[in-house]
C-alpha cells in the first residue's frame, strides 16, 4: 500500500493572474533604458532616411504637368446672372462649374469637393457652392469653404472674356 500523501500548505492551484500573465522572468532578456532608447532612435533616424529617399525618387520621376489647351464655354451673354453651367475641363470627365454673379462677373472651379469627391452645384438663393454629401458650403467668389468637413476650397479654373467669349485658360483639375 502506498502512502497518502501529506496536504499541501498553501492555495492548492496558481492564482489565475499567474497562468493567464505568466512570464518567466529568467528566461526573458532585460532591456535597459539605453538599448530601448537607441533602438527607438535607430528606427525613427531609419524610417526618416526612407521618406527622404522615396520623396526624392518621386521628384525624379515627376512628370510635368501637360498644358491644357483653351476651353471655349460661350458668349458672354449666354450665361444669364444669378446662372451656374457645368463643363468638362481640364480633362475629359472632370467637370468644372462656371457662375455667372449678379453683378455679372464670373468664376470658375472643379466640381468636385476636395472632402469625398462628390459633384458640387451653385445654390443661387444663398450664392454659395454647395456639396450636398455632407453639407459642405463653399464662397461663390473665391471657392474658399465657409463651412462644413471640406478641410480646403475647390480647385480654380482661370477665365478670360475674349471678344465677348468666355474661355477656360488653366487651373483645374481635381
Amino acid at each position: 500500500m502506498t502512502q497518502p500523501k501529506p496536504p499541501k500548505t498553501g492555495p492548492r492551484h496558481a492564482p489565475h493572474w499567474k497562468t493567464d500573465f505568466s512570464v518567466d522572468w529568467d528566461a526573458t532578456d532585460y532591456v535597459s533604458r539605453r538599448e530601448f532608447t537607441r533602438f527607438l532612435g535607430l528606427s525613427s533616424a531609419g524610417m526618416a532616411a526612407g521618406t527622404v529617399l522615396i520623396a526624392g525618387l518621386a521628384s525624379v520621376g515627376a512628370q510635368p504637368v501637360p498644358e491644357v489647351p483653351p476651353l471655349r464655354l460661350g458668349k458672354v451673354e449666354d450665361f444669364p446672372p444669378g446662372s451656374s453651367s457645368a463643363f468638362e475641363y481640364p480633362q475629359k470627365g472632370q467637370y468644372s462649374l462656371l457662375v455667372r454673379h449678379e453683378d455679372g462677373t464670373f468664376s470658375s472651379y472643379g466640381q468636385k469637393c476636395p472632402h469625398l469627391g462628390c459633384a458640387v452645384y451653385y445654390e443661387p438663393r444663398e450664392k454659395v457652392l454647395e456639396c450636398p454629401c455632407h453639407e459642405g458650403y463653399f464662397n461663390a467668389r473665391t471657392g474658399d469653404v465657409i463651412s462644413g468637413p471640406p478641410q480646403r476650397g475647390l480647385s480654380l479654373v482661370k477665365l478670360e472674356i475674349r471678344n465677348g467669349e468666355i474661355w477656360a485658360v488653366g487651373g483645374g483639375g481635381h
